[in-house]
């Protein structure tokens, strides 16, 4: 399952790329954050933002993922306000998100101009769904797996997270150098911190990595399967173990297997490949080349439970219409146009890349045209 042997790690992203990657990606979107926060007097935002002003201590911890508020009140006590500190927070997420990628340009030997680098992360930051086949103001979010919701703030802080913990996974577990105690340790932190921040990436994400543990057991790789174990499967279980007791005040949690109970079949029919184009040519044009390589075939697998947990699980009761299994979905669509992109610009020039470009732009535009409407009206109307 491992495949083809990543590139060469060519070392850390030269510091001017890094720092002027996150630096204006940090700024463009805490500015589009702290507009939201003009324009929508009412929502989710100022719902996490209220929930921060109550937390003195621990104590008065009452969620079941909570690493959002946590750091607002740090960048209240700093000095920021508390909408402030919540849109230059969400704003360093995708600071953070566009300096991990662009450290994968320079790991992968992608030689692209700083200028080009910076152009190319954008654009994937701010690709979204291919919403053109149901272009009125009722239809452009739901039922599609929507990479760029904006509108939820704890789901920045989780795309961070799936980032950061996906590429210290593919370099030690999925490349030809074997994985260390110290890459172990740096995974414990973050699937902890992923788990904090919002359980949606590690549900798909610990499945995904135990597949390919018992793949290296089987193999007789012992050291890469406890590895695993012990910086993924053991960190993030007992992390959710312990969130799903504080579910509900204690009385745990309702889910069951309910297919298409948030996402109807029929509209999942064509809004998921709206969704996923771009991923999806790629994917075609790397088989009939025979070029796949390791992180690619895993971000499918990873992308294939996700969507199978999007569509098949629901909560009950009265968190049925919440739709929180969404998120798993929708995250993995984010890393899929990220490593799509990454794997393509791997690749020599041929008709499927082409293609593969041109469907990339439609979801760049459709993405400019989402950043906009959220940003600049009223989101709400266009649910």
């Amino acid at each position: 399952m491992t495949g083809i042997a990543a590139p060469v790690d060519r070392g850390p992203v030269p510091a001017g790329t890094a720092i002027g990657v996150f630096s204006i990606a940090t700024l463009v979107f805490t500015w589009a954050f702290e507009s939201f926060l003009q324009l929508q007097a009412s929502s989710d935002l100022t719902v996490h933002i209220d929930y921060a002003r109550t937390l003195h201590s621990l104590a008065d911890v009452t969620s079941p993922h909570f690493l959002f508020e946590l750091l607002i009140v740090v960048g209240y006590n700093i000095g920021f306000s508390w909408g402030g500190a919540a849109a230059w927070l969400l704003g360093a997420c995708y600071g953070g998100m566009a300096a991990l990628i662009a450290r994968e340009f320079h790991r992968r030997g992608i030689d692209t101009s700083p200028l080009a680098t910076f152009a190319l992360v954008m654009a994937v930051l701010l690709a979204s769904h291919i919403f053109l086949l149901t272009l009125s103001p009722a239809h452009l979010y739901n039922g599609y797996f929507v990479p760029t919701a904006y509108h939820n703030p704890t789901q920045q802080l989780n795309k961070l997270f799936a980032l950061w913990i996906y590429v210290v996974y593919r370099w030690n577990f999925l490349g030809s150098r074997p994985a260390t105690v110290s890459s172990a340790l740096v995974l414990a932190a973050l699937c902890i911190l992923s788990a904090l921040a919002k359980p949606s990436f590690l549900i798909a994400f610990l499945p995904a990595a135990a597949l390919y543990a018992m793949y290296d057991l089987w193999r007789r790789q012992w050291r890469q399967a406890l590895l695993c174990l012990a910086g993924i499967g053991i960190p993030s279980a007992l992390t959710m173990v312990w969130q799903m007791g504080m579910t509900d005040a204690g009385q745990g949690l309702d889910v069951s297997f309910r297919p298409f109970a948030v996402f109807s079949a029929s509209e999942t029919l064509y809004k998921l490949p709206a969704s996923l184009a771009f991923p999806l040519i790629v994917a075609a044009g790397a088989l009939w080349t025979r070029t796949t390589d390791a992180g690619l075939r895993f971000i499918w697998v990873f992308t294939g439970i996700a969507l199978a947990v999007t569509l098949g699980l629901a909560e009950g009761g009265h968190r049925v219409d919440h739709g929180n299994f969404a998120w798993t979905g929708q995250t993995a669509v984010f890393l899929m146009y990220v490593e799509s992109l990454l794997f393509m610009l791997t690749q020599t020039k041929h008709a499927w890349t082409r293609a593969a470009w041109a469907l990339f732009a439609v979801h760049v535009v459709c993405g400019l045209f989402w950043y906009g409407l959220v940003f600049r009206t009223d989101w709400e109307f266009w649910l």
